[in-house]
């Protein structure tokens, strides 16, 4: 009896995954604007996850089993469809005793950096609030999109969003303003403050290069340098991804733009710029990974890629270099979910995150990622300040990527720029 017990339970626990994958697809393959079908969908997933998990034994909990036969487009597609109900299956994991406490939910990038956050912000904010901070990987703006679309609170409380979503973002009215009478901004440059998100993590987009084939003492200290074919041998590893690194901007400073006078962009004085390297002296790459590996593997002397990933490489055993100089400052604005039911205590923990000095002062250290808060940056030793993007040494020499200016032009930019490549 007891095996038939066992056998029926697993095959009840099988329905119900069954059901879960198809309410996922169903949620990925709505249209917007549906949100009475996205809040339907989503109940009967939640019904069936809570099922699923009072059926299923603690081995077999740790995770929703892969789905055979899922291309690329339809993973991509899931992704925010999954970040929608993720929370819920967080939350029942938790025991009874947290039940009665308040738990937020950061939908974030994942990675070592997510470590990170959990251990210097997320756990001591528990800590002494005794409000629970979840974090989780998918943050885009998809998923907001989907947050504001099912006429229930928002099961992820804060998003981050690269500086073109935010922008966006606001303009759908996808994220609340920010509270400024919890946010505490007397130490935050204003020049990465706005209405409705502060740049938490800032990097830098840099030029690199490979030690061993490009000393650091003959290395290119600026765009014109490193666009110099004659003294530089080799192709150069550019990012296609022109919204999100800085390739036209570098582009236009090695033809000799100002740092101050860059925006708004000259599109078509980039790509002759561009066109003036050669087409063959250029590698496009596409993920923060490949420049790296291209350095390393001696493939190219010099790219242009985020300063944290050399940073990483080098501890790796790489044989990097790079200049802060003329690099673009970037960064992920975190931002509270408009129909989040937990806005307070999403903006408390920010504040946290923002104004916690000595752990704001050993994320910088861990990972060479700026937070904007001057007196942490007093914390931090000189070694590491002089590369970040706060740095005071570095104030004239760096651009803050124009968000706003991406937002209204991504599209028409990004069309000049394909037609480029495709007619080499």
């Amino acid at each position: 009896m007891a095996g038939h017990h066992v056998r029926r339970t697993s095959d009840r626990g099988n329905q119900n995954l069954r059901a879960i994958w198809q309410g996922i697809d169903e949620l990925a393959d709505l249209p917007e604007g549906g949100s009475r079908l996205v809040g339907a969908r989503q109940d009967r997933v939640e019904r069936h996850t809570r099922e699923w998990w009072l059926l299923m034994t603690v081995e077999h909990r740790s995770s929703l089993p892969s789905r055979p036969g899922l291309n690329r487009r339809r993973l991509l597609q899931r992704t925010a469809a999954i970040g929608a109900v993720l929370p819920f299956v967080t939350r029942i994991a938790h025991s009874p005793a947290r039940a009665q406490s308040k738990t937020i939910n950061v939908a974030s990038f994942g990675g070592v950096v997510q470590e990170y956050q959990t251990r210097l912000f997320a756990r001591p904010f528990e800590a002494n609030t005794g409000i629970k901070v979840n974090i989780g990987p998918n943050a885009s703006l998809a998923l907001a999109k989907l947050q504001n679309s099912s006429g229930a609170p928002a099961q992820w409380d804060i998003i981050s969003l690269s500086g073109a979503e935010y922008s966006e973002a606001v303009t759908q009215n996808l994220i609340a303003p920010y509270d400024y009478n919890i946010i505490d901004p007397t130490h935050i440059p204003p020049e990465y403050r706005e209405s409705h998100g502060v740049k938490f993590t800032l990097f830098l987009f840099v030029m690199a290069w490979d030690k061993r084939q490009i000393p650091d003492d003959k290395a290119p200290q600026s765009p014109a340098q490193f666009w110099d074919s004659s003294r530089y041998k080799g192709k150069r590893s550019l990012y296609s991804g022109i919204s999100g690194g800085g390739t036209l901007e570098m582009a236009l400073l090695a033809d000799g733009v100002p740092l101050n006078q860059l925006y708004p962009l000259d599109v078509d004085r980039a790509l002759r710029s561009l066109e003036r390297l050669g087409r063959r002296n250029i590698i496009w790459h596409s993920t923060n990974a490949e420049p790296i590996q291209q350095l390393s593997s001696g493939a190219v002397p010099l790219a242009n890629c985020f300063n944290g990933r050399v940073v990483s490489a080098n501890r790796s055993g790489a044989q990097l270099g790079y200049t802060p100089a003329y690099s673009g400052v970037m960064g992920n604005p975190y931002c509270v979910m408009q129909t989040s039911a937990n806005k307070k205590e999403a903006f408390e923990y920010i504040n946290y995150m923002l104004n916690t000095t000595k752990a704001a002062a050993e994320y910088m250290e861990l990972t060479n990622y700026a937070v904007p808060n001057t007196e942490a940056l007093k914390l931090v030793s000189p070694d590491i300040v002089d590369v970040l993007p706060t740095s005071p040494k570095l104030k004239d020499k760096v651009y803050i990527k124009d968000d706003g200016w991406w937002a209204a032009n991504l599209a028409a930019a990004t069309a000049k720029f394909r037609e480029w490549q495709l007619a080499g």
